[in-house]
C-alpha cells in the first residue's frame, strides 16, 4: 500500500472510531418499568438458548433460521417481549409485513414500557 493511501486508511478508521464512539445509546433504559420486566437472568434457559441461537443465524443473515429459533423462544415463553420482537425482525426481512406488525405488537403488549419498541418523538428525533 502506497504511504497516501495509507495515510487516508488511517484517517477514516480514526473517524469512523470518533464517530462511532459518540453515537447516543440506542435504547433510554430509564422508561423500563423495573417490576414489570425480566432480565436475562430470569428467563428460562430453553428460552435463552433459542433467543442466542436466533440472534445467531440473524447475524448471519439466515432470517429462516432466526424465525424458528425466535417462534420457538415466543413458545418456550410467550410473555418474554424479546421473543417476539426477533420474530418481527426476522419477518421484517423475509418481507412479511403482516406477520411483523403482528409480532411488534405482541412484542409492545409484553414490554409496554419498552423505548426500543415504543418510541417516543423524542428518541425518534434526528
Amino acid at each position: 500500500m502506497r504511504p497516501r493511501t495509507q495515510s487516508f486508511v488511517a484517517a477514516a478508521v480514526l473517524f469512523s472510531t470518533a464517530a462511532l464512539a459518540c453515537r447516543p445509546e440506542d435504547q433510554r433504559t430509564e422508561t423500563l418499568d423495573p417490576l414489570g420486566s425480566q432480565t436475562r437472568a430470569e428467563l428460562p434457559a430453553e428460552v435463552i438458548a433459542q433467543l442466542d441461537s436466533g440472534s445467531a443465524a440473524y447475524r448471519e443473515d439466515n432470517f429462516a433460521g432466526a424465525l424458528a429459533h425466535y417462534t420457538e423462544a415466543t413458545r418456550r415463553g410467550p410473555d418474554v417481549a424479546a421473543g417476539w420482537f426477533g420474530v418481527y425482525m426476522a419477518q421484517t426481512r423475509l418481507g412479511n409485513a403482516a406477520a411483523a406488525d403482528s409480532a411488534l405488537e405482541r412484542a409492545r403488549d409484553v414490554a409496554p414500557g419498552a423505548t426500543l419498541i415504543h418510541p417516543t418523538a423524542a428518541d425518534t428525533a434526528p
